[in-house]
């Protein structure tokens, strides 16, 4: 992957939004030159301040260009890893984890505004919790006491939520262990229409929302033939994430959902664009958009 020939000043009409002076809130402001990283400089007429146009942005004080970052996020969109993104940009990898704090700040409602219809494919996929966060059991061995995991599904895994109606999906943790019937009907009420069916398998979380979203509900039994034809959408979903997720494996699982907006942003956006610099401007926007003072 090569850099793009493109400096930070290029970018600058991703700022839609009205610019104005960050000391008393005048639009009434001119040009007035740049700054070393290329941003332009403005000045107030009103109170004479000068300030960059990246002020209050992700991207102020940043003295990294914009060819790494595109380089950056190109790299992490098309599903590699941190450190890879942080080799081909040619960053350290502590500048690597504050970028992806970045990325993570701009994603964190991007879900908020997803409504599925017509058919939609639910199922849970489960991620192990840190190794330092682990509950184990005391049993009685051959020879003495020992300390094992719990057998099964157990608060030792971290239940999250998939979901999609082939053209967009969504994905939430719901707790620790099996799915809780009224968590995932919180998730659910805010992303399905009224007139959605719901397809999935014999779940009485799944159940329960039907029920109070008065919605109808195909369900197939675990392990069958019959579900793995007819609950591939949510299947494959799933498989992407898993895989998703192993190349970032390491990171603490207090990001997880974090790493879940990341994982849906790239998935519903490869279906609307199926260019990978389309995405990655699309993302760098986002990322211009972003307010400081709104956090």
């Amino acid at each position: 992957m090569k850099y793009h020939e493109n400096h930070l000043a290029d970018y600058l009409h991703l700022l839609s939004k009205e610019l104005y002076c960050p000391n008393c809130r005048s639009t009434e402001i001119i040009k007035y030159g740049k700054n070393k990283s290329g941003s332009i400089r403005y000045k107030c007429k009103s109170c004479g301040k000068t300030f960059s146009s990246l002020k209050d942005t992700l991207f102020f004080s940043s003295k990294i260009n914009l060819k790494a970052w595109l380089a950056f996020l190109e790299c992490i969109l098309s599903g590699s890893s941190m450190l890879e993104a942080c080799i081909v940009a040619k960053i350290s990898t502590v500048t690597g984890v504050k970028w992806m704090n970045k990325i993570f700040k701009t994603l964190n409602h991007y879900q908020e505004k997803i409504v599925l219809n017509k058919k939609v494919y639910i199922d849970e996929t489960y991620v192990h919790e840190d190794s330092s966060k682990i509950y184990l059991l005391e049993d009685i061995g051959k020879i003495k006491k020992v300390r094992k995991q719990p057998r099964g599904i157990s608060r030792n895994k971290i239940c999250i939520l998939m979901a999609t109606d082939e053209d967009k999906s969504i994905g939430y943790i719901v707790c620790h262990g099996r799915p809780q019937r009224k968590l995932v009907y919180n998730i659910c009420k805010d992303h399905l229409r009224k007139n959605s069916t719901i397809i999935g398998d014999i779940d009485t979380s799944i159940a329960y929302t039907a029920e109070k979203m008065n919605l109808k509900r195909i369900m197939y039994k675990s392990n069958t033939y019959e579900a793995y034809e007819n609950l591939e959408p949510v299947d494959q979903l799933c498989a992407r994430f898993k895989f998703f997720i192993d190349k970032h494996r390491g990171f603490k699982k207090k990001f997880l959902q974090d790493y879940i907006n990341l994982f849906i942003f790239i998935d519903n956006e490869k279906k609307i664009e199926k260019d990978l610099y389309k995405i990655t401007i699309k993302l760098l926007k986002m990322m211009f958009e972003y307010s400081i003072s709104s956090e």
